[in-house]
């Protein structure tokens, strides 16, 4: 019955490190490739070959609208305060 007992526990820890091993090597046969990474070039205009372009300066905006979403925020003041709605400005 000993000897039952030794040959049990030494079959289930070399069965728990074989599937250890065998999940292991299967992970590792797996693996994605590493991701190429090609060799940056410099800019032509860094190493002198050719002249660096100038940027002109940018359009200035047009100026914000006084209403800008249709929305008038001294008339809702004057309708809140109970003043008359003028016609237009």
């Amino acid at each position: 019955m000993r000897i039952l007992r030794s040959l049990i526990g030494g079959v289930l820890v070399l069965a728990s490190t074989a599937t250890v091993v065998f999940v292991s090597a299967d992970r590792l046969a797996h693996l994605a490739p590493a991701p190429v990474v090609r060799a940056a070039q410099a800019e032509p205009s860094a190493t002198g070959s050719l002249p660096a372009p100038v940027k002109a300066a940018p359009a200035p905006k047009p100026a914000a609208p006084a209403i800008p979403n249709g929305f008038d925020t001294e008339r809702l003041h004057a309708l809140m305060r109970g003043d008359p709605i003028l016609p237009g400005r």
